[in-house]
């Protein structure tokens, strides 16, 4: 794509950045502010700069930036320091640093219920659920979820809906409850179609496929991912284009297409490592585990699992660790 030329027109580079970002062309956000510095850019802008890096999977740099704009924009005003905070929450979630993720989102939102700023109330809400999901905590993280979707509701928001359906669908689909997993899927999907969050239903699709996999359905789940992959590439989403290729890779390790397996595999561990996506890379690492371990080679699975544990251990997730370290033990999930 060719960089949208700049102007100096401040009122029309604000325009254009808003548009850029409703539509979720994200990377024309960045070619849009791509010159601007936290100190002197308008708060708006700032935080679109923000928001487009950690659309985009550049979070190590969104952190940075949001480091230096948090100063700036506390001295500005309440609204774009709870904004920033909850977009720091979000960057720090990405790259494991769970503590200083919940520390980011529990301060947004206690701003936000004390200026009723629904909004960011609802966002801040939602992000905590996915903390607390993590953790292995489903209850508070569906009651989280459960709070922000009337939010949502109230504000018309479908973006949002469509991203809470989808993280209570996780939950769901984690303690086991396949049919209530898909059917939330099935909402998140319907809520971000028609160009409303495009990233969004491409998440749905893939939680799709996991959810399929699980009922013994490797061709759904594997043309799915695949399907899912392709437009997460072209939406410059690496996050959940690396968990797209993880999908692709267990789906053809279950029909014993190891090559394919093998080389989605790398894709997947790749494009979360070059992010430093911790939580992409810890479940590449335990689905590869699983599928070494069924083809019997032993040796290579109790590598990935060591991998996989580590990390599960330092985003607090205990019923993965306990998990892998059965596997680990005796060869059974």
């Amino acid at each position: 794509m060719v960089p949208t030329p700049q102007t100096d027109d401040p009122d029309d580079l604000t325009r254009r950045a808003r548009a850029s970002a409703a539509a979720g062309a994200w990377t024309e956000v960045l070619d849009l502010l791509g010159a601007l510095s936290p100190a002197a850019a308008p708060s708006e802008l700032a935080l679109l700069r923000a928001e487009a890096l950690t659309r985009v999977g550049a979070v190590r740099e969104a952190r940075e930036w949001l480091h230096e704009l948090i100063p700036v924009v506390r001295a500005r005003g309440p609204a774009s320091h709870r904004r920033a905070l909850n977009l720091l929450g979000a960057a720090c979630f990405f790259l494991g640093e769970l503590d200083e993720a919940s520390d980011a989102f529990t301060m947004a939102l206690e701003m936000a219920s004390e200026t009723d700023d629904l909004l960011i109330l609802a966002r801040a809400t939602n992000n905590l659920g996915m903390i607390a999901n993590l953790r292995g905590d489903h209850d508070t993280a569906l009651g989280h979820y459960r709070l922000a979707v009337p939010t949502y509701q109230r504000l018309g928001q479908r973006r949002g809906l469509a991203e809470s359906f989808h993280n209570i669908a996780i939950t769901y689909r984690d303690i086991g409850a396949l049919e209530e997993a898909d059917e939330y899927e099935r909402r998140a999907i319907d809520y971000a179609a028609d160009g409303v969050a495009p990233r969004v239903a491409a998440m749905g699709r893939i939680g799709r496929a996991e959810i399929a996999l699980r009922r013994g359905d490797p061709q759904f789940a594997k043309g799915t991912s695949e399907r899912a992959a392709v437009e997460l590439a072209r939406l410059h989403d690496p996050v959940n284009e690396a968990d797209a290729h993880r999908l692709v890779a267990s789906a053809s390790a279950t029909m014993g297409r190891i090559a394919e397996a093998e080389a989605a595999f790398e894709r997947a561990l790749a494009i979360a490592r070059a992010g430093g996506h911790m939580l992409i890379e810890a479940e590449t690492l335990r689905d590869r585990a699983r599928a070494l371990q069924a083809q019997g080679r032993s040796a290579d699975a109790r590598v990935d699992t060591d991998g996989a544990i580590v990390l599960f251990e330092r985003l607090g997730a205990t019923s993965e660790v306990d998990a892998l370290r059965r596997l680990r033990s005796d060869g059974r999930e």
